[in-house]
């Protein structure tokens, strides 16, 4: 595999991002995403994380647009973010500042191209799919997972999300026990990892390198040919070791908590 990525393989996932994250706003009650004449993306999906709601800034940059999106965010009531994809130059900083988005996070965007992967599950775990009947079990599996609210986690596991044509939800089972979880959007030929946890308890016992893989096989099988996922430190090096590159980094600007 190429150690570098080009341009237009970079661009292609980027776009199969926001095709995802459109798509997921249009099953959460309230969420929506706007496209900008200039190019600049507004995404609100009602969560209460600031990457999630977000002015998404692409190469070339319309500072009104930006401006005017930012606004919007400003006032719809979530913590929100400013996306930056590429240099955060002086003048979008001093924007940003405006609006208190003092913080940062950045986060990287790896991307994979498919390739044959052998899946061995851990003795006594089994991964399946899970339908909206089953958004409790989901969403108390993300919970554990992330470390966060149980009410939170139900967002993420609504079943107009889980039973759509184009996304899956995944368990990996211990011993009938649900201890990691995934979920995977389909966006053309690309496939979006999203919402991939395991409770601190399981971590470490290849539990979720095996789900992931899974994932990634069942995507390959039903007709993606590259994945994309942002990845924490925790993570990265998992994803890594699978064959996805690091494409680009995005900058975040956050609210200073």
């Amino acid at each position: 595999m190429p150690d570098s990525i080009s341009n237009t393989a970079t661009d292609a996932a980027v776009s199969a991002f926001h095709q995802a994250i459109a798509r997921l706003t249009e099953l959460i009650p309230g969420a929506y995403t706007r496209h900008g004449a200039a190019g600049t993306r507004l995404v609100f999906t009602t969560f209460p994380l600031a990457t999630l709601n977000t002015v998404c800034v692409d190469r070339e940059r319309d500072l009104d647009e930006v401006e005017g999106f930012s606004e919007e965010l400003s006032a719809a009531g979530a913590p929100w973010s400013i996306q930056v994809r590429g240099e955060v130059d002086p003048t979008l900083r001093q924007l940003a500042l405006r609006y208190g988005r003092t913080g940062i996070t950045a986060l990287p965007l790896l991307v994979w191209d498919a390739e044959s992967l052998a899946t061995a599950l851990p003795k006594g775990a089994a991964v399946r799919k899970v339908s909206g009947a089953e958004t409790e079990v989901f969403a108390n599996a993300l919970a554990a997972g992330f470390d966060m609210p149980t009410e939170v986690a139900r967002l993420l596991a609504l079943p107009a999300l889980l039973d759509a044509p184009d996304m899956n939800g995944y368990i990996l089972d211990l011993h009938g026990e649900a201890v990691a979880t995934g979920f995977n959007v389909i966006a053309g030929d690309h496939v979006g990892m999203f919402n991939g946890s395991v409770a601190p308890q399981y971590r470490s016992n290849g539990y979720y390198r095996a789900l992931v893989m899974a994932r990634l096989q069942d995507a390959v099988a039903s007709g993606a040919r590259h994945a994309f996922a942002q990845n924490t430190p925790m993570s990265r090096p998992l994803y890594e070791s699978l064959g996805f590159r690091l494409a680009e980094t995005w900058t975040y600007l956050t609210p200073a908590d």
